[in-house]
């Protein structure tokens, strides 16, 4: 049977270190979330973004006019809360998920992910420390979790409820060298790390004649 692939980006935080909404905050002309989406589009049947509110969701949509968007029911629970009510309305039986704010993630890094997972609930990046929302999850195994607890507060917790892999940081290097899929904006200063690093990758994949998100 072939599988169905669901995007879930998360875009409900309140990115108080940055002082508002990262999502469209524009990098090279356009938004950071359509950055992400796009790099999403590559492999994913659908794409759903959770977001905090309806009002988040008007902010968002023109940028993204053919997504799903799915609100927080439970308010203060943070990006677990992205997760359950991302999954929920997943179509896919694989969701990969991914932030708002990494406008140089690499589609390659989910190939990977995919490759990994085998027969594992979660597929899990691992550089200092594991990164769970950049990750691949089987939707059934999360939902039943999920749904059976309400004491999981935190994507972290959720993997460790899971039978996951981690995928650690030489395996990584072989898709991403420098790691740019694992850079997110949190500052005005990460913004010029992002762009001269976009600059960089757009000179190498002109001379190499490659994708840029790929």
């Amino acid at each position: 049977m072939v599988s169905v692939y669901s995007a879930l980006i998360l875009a409900g935080g309140e990115s108080r270190r940055f002082g508002g909404p990262k999502a469209l905050v524009e990098i090279a002309s356009r938004p950071l979330i359509a950055h992400v989406a796009h790099a999403m589009a590559s492999l994913a049947d659908e794409t759903i973004v959770s977001v905090g509110s309806p009002e988040r969701e008007a902010q968002i949509r023109p940028v993204l006019p053919g997504v799903v968007f799915v609100h927080d029911v439970r308010q203060g629970r943070g990006p677990i809360e992205g997760f359950h009510q991302g999954f929920r309305a997943a179509r896919g039986d694989l969701v990969l998920v991914a932030p708002c704010d990494a406008p140089l993630l690499r589609a390659s890094l989910y190939r990977l992910l995919l490759e990994v997972l085998g027969d594992y609930d979660a597929a899990v990046p691992s550089l200092e420390v594991p990164d769970p929302i950049r990750a691949v999850y089987r939707r059934d195994r999360v939902m039943k979790v999920l749904e059976a607890s309400s004491t999981v507060r935190s994507p972290s917790a959720l993997v460790d409820r899971l039978n996951h892999v981690y995928v650690p940081t030489e395996r990584l290097r072989e898709i991403d060298p420098d790691l740019s899929s694992f850079v997110d904006v949190n500052t005005q200063i990460d913004l010029v790390e992002v762009l001269r690093r976009l600059e960089h990758r757009l000179e190498t994949s002109e001379r190499g004649g490659t994708s840029s998100s790929g």
